[in-house]
């Protein structure tokens, strides 16, 4: 069966790529970023796909002309800094305008769909000259003759063990129709930090026998990859020791200092029986395990954003860390692709 063809702009280590690819419905034909290190990872784990190392911003049109009408769905995540809540929200971010890197490939290769994934933030964003970000992406793609939608999804809902909302806009040719997933999941079934991680052993470097479904769906290799325990130092720990499941930084006696922490996911140890925090770096953030006094492993966080046992990061642990923060969630995307597959396959089969 001829697969659909997708081309994965800003694509990171390849996140949503793996999701497209976990439906056996689509080939990703192309993989376009500017961080070497999350290109080495990619090509770690999407055997077959030609690989970009370039700013996009610099790329002639021309480049593109290969691909014209021969790639059925563009992917991208533009990078998110510039939007995200977290962040100091400069309207001035160059990095808030990558989308029209997206807009002007799109132009030229006149794909079927396209699907952005961004922050939430994104929402209530502006340009220098106060014009509203996401009317700003619906406009310039009715101009190029699409239609455009955009909906808050909760990767929680499809079984990522992770609250984590991202908005999602998926832009058609007016030919076809594309749904959004209905949610597989609810708060009272979601998929718990304890299910995801239960049979990474902690302390070991093989994986523990699954004992739930999820587990089973993430298995693969025996040996545990990724999986180095870092260990703060003695007052860091000493923090650490204070704080209980599903507490943060607040739990810290006043002595010992708060770290740093300001904000209520700062020095958060996860409840096993909850769904994870948004998966940031871990390091950084101080994402506590459930029951060890220190941070997350690299290994750990990628089974919160849902990447299976198979799946290994490259580069040094800060990286790894960052990658996976930067990741859309496969099984997020895997929903996603489900759906464009239906809009495709209602419309070939015509």
């Amino acid at each position: 069966m001829d697969k659909f063809k997708v081309i994965d702009l800003f694509c990171g280590i390849g996140g949503f790529s793996y999701g497209f690819s976990m439906t056996e419905n689509f080939e990703v034909v192309l993989g376009a970023d500017i961080w070497d290190i999350a290109l080495n990872t990619f090509k770690e784990n999407h055997s077959g796909t030609e690989l970009l190392n370039e700013d996009l911003t610099k790329l002639p049109d021309d480049y593109w002309d290969k691909y014209k009408d021969k790639v059925d769905v563009i992917i991208a995540g533009p990078p998110c800094q510039g939007f995200s809540m977290i962040g100091q929200r400069k309207k001035d971010d160059k990095r808030n305008s990558l989308f029209e890197e997206v807009v002007r490939v799109t132009k030229i290769t006149n794909p079927k769909i396209v699907v952005i994934e961004n922050v939430v933030g994104l929402l209530s964003m502006t340009t220098q000259d106060g014009k509203d970000v996401k009317e700003l992406i619906i406009e310039e793609f009715n101009n190029l003759g699409y239609n455009v939608k955009y909906k808050v999804l909760n990767a929680a809902d499809y079984g990522v063990p992770q609250q984590r909302k991202r908005v999602i806009f998926i832009i058609t040719k007016p030919d076809f129709n594309v749904e959004y997933p209905e949610p597989k999941y609810t708060e009272e079934n979601y998929i718990t930090v304890g299910q995801a991680i239960g049979n990474v052993d902690p302390n070991g470097d093989e994986y523990l026998e699954p004992d739930c479904e999820f587990q089973k769906q993430m298995a693969g290799r025996k040996d545990i990859c990724n999986h180095v325990r870092r260990q703060s130092n003695e007052l860091v720990t000493k923090r650490m020791s204070f704080i209980p499941q599903g507490g943060n930084w607040q739990d810290i006696p006043k002595e010992l200092g708060t770290g740093g922490g300001t904000y209520s996911n700062a020095y958060k140890r996860l409840d096993p029986k909850k769904p994870s925090v948004t998966i940031k770096h871990a390091a950084k953030a101080m994402i506590i395990h459930p029951t060890e006094n220190r941070i997350l492993t690299v290994r750990e966080c990628a089974r919160l954003q849902s990447f299976d046992d198979n799946f290994v990061l490259t580069g040094n642990g800060s990286d790894q860390h960052q990658q996976l923060a930067n990741a859309v969630p496969p099984l997020l995307g895997k929903a996603i692709a489900e759906e464009i597959y239906k809009g495709l396959k209602d419309k070939k089969n015509v």
